[in-house]
């Protein structure tokens, strides 16, 4: 009877399946972090050299966005049969001329009321402080409460102790923002260059725009023709929203300027200039303009004149403080620019200009951007916001807030080609998906010319 020898077990598998998971989870995760490592050096490098190369490339922008909004009267007479060097020069020309008369009817009483305000801030704040002051007494004692006076002792105590902070730190950001962006001299001298950026690009449009891929350094393949496309979509979303944005934003300038005016707010025109000129920033460039006329209306109604007793019957009897005085006596003083329906309710006009700016800003909500921007570049206004904020730091300055909603709306292009549309499949979701912009049309090519 033979004996059965037992099986030999089999070697233990080196490295086992565990372990071989394990190890490729500390690859993959080693991995992730030097592509992350990587990815961030990258950005701040790349943010560097922008913000080194700001003086040189904020005025090539500035002109190309110019070329943008010029181009389609160039395309018009070209249409007609002009040559577009022809076109091109008497587009250049009526620009230039309408830019000289914009700064003689704009320009010169802006620059005026600027400097005027300079020389008045130091008033403005003073007198301010002086009616919150005189106003603090009128809402404490209207509060009636022990306890709530006591919480509006305090905080008014923490607002006098922060708010001077708080403008310190906002006077040195945006110092710091405009030594970096617009105090320097290579700056002044790119821009001195913008008019001859302006016209090459308006001549050389359709040529740019028909052989630009083929600097490229790709070869012929599928590949070069995907980036090919993503680029014509992305500048898609450029010419949507330059075209749209910058003649909503001189809406919104004209009609901040005009209400304010309207009003009686000094320094109107200067704020709707600036409303115009920021409405590249959509949200932010109004929160901007908004601070400064609440504040100049706080000044301006906010101004009152000691006058004798033997004057009083000179004055709207409405418009008069009477100040008692602890002999018995007192002394009077009126209000210099408020309304007859609100006498003496000074902290109404500031609540009146941020009325005026809501009002533009539904406008331009409801009205305006939707039919001349549409949603062409398909951000929610919070992305739009954070988008501002984001690339101003990332590309410091001006830059970043100049280019915030066309990087990010590239940004969408890319993660909507390669990894929203991926995720969905090749069905995926196509008929509810966004109708995308058209891409950037060529003006038709000039004949050539006979001699």
């Amino acid at each position: 009877m033979s004996e059965t020898v037992p099986e030999t077990p089999a070697p233990a598998e080196i490295p086992s399946r565990s372990q071989r998971k394990t190890l490729w989870a500390a690859v993959t995760a080693l991995s992730a972090v030097i592509i992350g490592v990587i990815a961030v050096g990258g950005i701040a490098l790349f943010s560097w050299v922008l913000s080194f190369l700001q003086p040189v490339l904020v005025p090539i922008a500035a002109a190309g966005i110019i070329a943008y909004l010029l181009e389609p009267l160039v395309a018009l007479l070209v249409n007609k049969g002009w040559k577009r060097p022809r076109a091109t020069m008497l587009v250049f020309c009526g620009f230039l001329l309408a830019l000289m008369l914009l700064a003689v009817a704009v320009f010169v009483p802006t620059f005026g009321q600027a400097s005027e305000l300079a020389g008045k801030w130091g008033d403005i704040q003073t007198r301010i402080g002086e009616t919150v002051k005189s106003s603090y007494a009128t809402v404490r004692d209207r509060l009636g409460s022990p306890v709530a006076q006591q919480y509006y002792d305090k905080g008014i105590d923490w607002i006098s102790t922060e708010a001077p902070k708080w403008g310190t730190q906002l006077v040195s950001k945006l110092t710091g923002w405009i030594s970096t962006g617009l105090g320097l001299i290579g700056y002044v001298i790119g821009f001195a260059l913008v008019p001859v950026y302006l016209y090459y690009f308006m001549k050389e449009g359709p040529m740019i725009a028909r052989s630009w891929s083929d600097y490229l350094p790709l070869r012929a393949s599928e590949f070069k023709d995907e980036v090919v496309e993503t680029m014509q979509e992305i500048n898609g979303y450029l010419i949507s929203f330059f075209r749209g944005q910058m003649l909503v934003s001189m809406i919104d300038g004209a009609l901040v300027g005009i209400a304010l005016t309207v009003i009686g707010l000094p320094y109107g025109l200067l704020i709707g200039v600036f409303v115009g000129l920021l409405g590249l920033l959509p949200y932010i460039g109004s929160l901007l303009c908004l601070v400064p006329a609440v504040l100049i209306a706080l000044w301006h109604f906010g101004a009152k004149q000691s006058i004798p007793a033997a004057d009083l019957a000179s004055y709207d009897a409405a418009k008069l403080i009477t100040h008692t005085l602890p002999d018995g006596t007192s002394t009077y003083e009126v209000y210099l620019h408020t309304w007859s329906v609100l006498p003496t309710q000074v902290w109404a006009y500031p609540l009146i200009v941020l009325g005026l700016f809501l009002i533009v800003q539904q406008i331009n909500g409801l009205v305006t951007a939707p039919r001349i921007v549409g949603d062409s570049v398909g951000l929610h206004p919070l992305t739009v916001i954070f988008s501002v904020l984001f690339w101003s730091l990332i590309l410091g300055g001006l830059l970043g807030a100049l280019l915030a909603v066309p990087l990010t709306a590239a940004l969408k292009v890319l993660f909507r080609r390669y990894i929203w549309e991926r995720q969905l499949g090749p069905s995926g979701d196509a008929e509810n998906r966004p109708e995308q912009p058209a891409p950037h049309p060529e003006a038709p090519e000039d004949k050539p010319a006979t001699a």
